[in-house]
């Protein structure tokens, strides 16, 4: 029995630490690149943030404004990339979305993880809502109109509910028609590590099963 209830002593042991392994946060894609995106349209990263712009290649105005070489792109593909249904990023008559670009990422969280950047919005537009946009666990929020606008630095957070599979999802597109060129930057991506059970928990799981073998000992028949 002593050989058993080492056995089972340093399963609880390695299971202990496993939890606390399991808490460990995982490293995610950042803006200093644009590796581990997936980039739809006119998206670049310089100098530490990623910037999406609504600038089409078409020899005229928007041109000067475009980053990457790659333009805008329409918005049906704007929207599936992002994970949207059609139409989803219209805004009422007459700044129906028109066009845009994105960048977006999936990767696994786990409950109590929180995702945090900063971001800022800029337009040359003077008629149309333009706007900026974020989608994160499925559910569309919006940063920035052209009438509600943010030059200055922002800061958005969301902690998650629960633990899976999460897409992110972060654009800007064109309303009403396909001029004047917004933009979309955003810095200091990250995912805060999963809070830490605290050592009773974890000792309480790792001495679970010790518990549990001594029970069966008490009340197993002792035959003489």
């Amino acid at each position: 029995m002593r050989s058993n209830l080492k056995y089972v002593c340093a399963n609880s042991l390695a299971a202990a630490a496993l939890v606390l392994l399991a808490n460990a946060a995982s490293a995610q894609a950042d803006t200093h690149s644009l590796d581990g995106w997936n980039a739809v349209g006119d998206a670049i990263a310089a100098q530490g943030a990623i910037t999406v712009t609504t600038a089409y290649l078409d020899g005229a105005g928007d041109e000067p404004y475009n980053l990457s070489g790659h333009s805008a792109v329409d918005i049906a593909l704007v929207e599936d990339a992002a994970g949207l249904a059609p139409y989803a990023l219209d805004l009422p008559y007459p700044d129906y979305a028109t066009e845009g670009s994105l960048v977006s990422q999936s990767f696994a969280v786990q409950a109590g993880q929180t995702l945090s950047f900063d971001w800022s919005f800029t337009t040359h537009e003077d008629r149309f809502e333009d706007h900026a946009w974020a989608v994160v666990d499925g559910r569309l929020y919006a940063l920035a109109t052209r009438s509600q606008g943010g030059a200055a630095l922002n800061h958005f957070s969301y902690t998650y509910a629960g633990s899976g599979m999460t897409t992110l999802a972060l654009g800007v597109v064109d309303t009403g028609d396909v001029l004047g060129v917004s933009a979309l930057t955003i810095s200091q991506l990250a995912v805060s590590a999963v809070p830490e059970p605290a050592l009773p928990v974890l000792l309480l799981a790792g001495l679970l099963p010790l518990f549990v073998v001594a029970r069966r000992r008490a009340q197993s028949p002792t035959w003489r």
